[in-house]
């Protein structure tokens, strides 16, 4: 795992580098595409020093719901719509509570992650939730 910025000058800063798995969902998006749990895998990596990489067979993405400004959810607007469009490529979601506080992390208050067995289908139904969920914070 590294997570490095570039600086307005143009240069490179690297902030981490460790030997954990990533965050931001990634080990489950990972898990998604692959049929593997990738939080298993790493486990026998560091342990026993073995990875059977796996054969990705879906593509996954995940949408995360971040409500603007500051305050509590006070309502989730559109999870109708985003639903019927693409409710059938959700495979887990994990939604803002009403009264729930502002996320302090840059993942928001909530996220959904959808899988279909092609790339495009994943970028439309994104698309769809991050264009019809709206997580208000008041």
């Amino acid at each position: 795992h590294m997570e490095w910025f570039r600086r307005p000058d143009g240069s490179f800063a690297i902030s981490e580098i460790g030997a954990r798995p990533p965050g931001a969902q990634i080990m489950k998006l990972m898990s998604y595409t692959t049929g593997v749990d990738m939080h298993e895998a790493w486990a026998e990596l560091m342990v026993f020093g073995r990875f059977d990489a796996p054969e990705r067979t879906y593509a996954a993405g995940a949408a995360f719901l971040r409500g603007q400004g500051q305050g509590r959810v006070v309502s989730i607007e559109g999870l109708d719509v985003a639903q019927e469009a693409v409710g059938q490529w959700v495979v887990e979601a994990n939604l803002p509570g009403l009264g729930q506080s502002k996320a302090k992390g840059y993942e928001g208050e909530g996220y959904a992650i959808v899988r279909a067995p092609q790339t495009e289908q994943v970028r439309e139904a994104l698309r769809s939730i991050i264009s019809n969920v709206e997580v208000r914070l008041a």
